[in-house]
């Protein structure tokens, strides 16, 4: 975290508690929302889990002021990303949630970029290939969780960019663009 700038608020306590005060509660929530957002942008974190300890997630714990946010706390600020369309859950359970830096419009737009950019227009490219191939590797789509690669393909596939052809498999998944 030492390499990510840290809004004045990280160290100020009362933040780490869910304040009773309906309005100073709402601003509260919104500071951590953009917080989330931007300290997921900055290290590439895809998915939060409500059940990460700490070594994995650290936003949610202040170990030099001896505070962490409670797990009512972390739900109900995942669940404002979500209710924001900043985040989707993953699953019935609401334990994990998919963290939108970006929308899925927008990295619907980095990936028809990066396909154009290497020259894959009236290619097809395997999913995997998309998900861990050498051409991913060191661009802006290393480590797109395949939940978050589907929703931005379906975006794609909506504005006739793209074509995704599904196999028995999902190694068998293919993804031809188009200009």
């Amino acid at each position: 975290m030492a390499d990510f700038p840290m809004p004045v608020f990280y160290s100020y306590p009362p933040y780490f508690t869910l304040q009773p005060v309906k309005e100073t509660q709402r601003k509260q929530r919104e500071s951590w929302k953009d917080l989330i957002l931007s300290y997921c942008c900055h290290h590439r974190i895809f998915i939060v889990s409500l059940d990460a300890a700490a070594d994995e997630f650290p936003l949610f714990e202040n170990k030099a002021i001896q505070r962490k946010l409670s797990l009512e706390a972390r739900s109900l600020l995942l669940e404002d990303l979500a209710a924001s369309g900043r985040g989707r859950w993953l699953g019935p359970d609401r334990r994990r949630l998919l963290v939108l830096w970006r929308g899925v419009g927008e990295w619907a737009d980095v990936i028809h970029a990066w396909a154009r950019g290497n020259g894959l227009e009236d290619s097809v490219v395997s999913l995997e290939e998309l998900l861990g191939g050498e051409d991913v590797r060191g661009s802006e789509l290393a480590g797109m969780p395949r939940e978050l690669l589907s929703a931005a393909l379906r975006t794609l596939e909506e504005r006739g960019k793209a074509r995704v052809f599904r196999g028995d498999a999902n190694d068998d998944t293919g993804v031809k663009f188009f200009a």
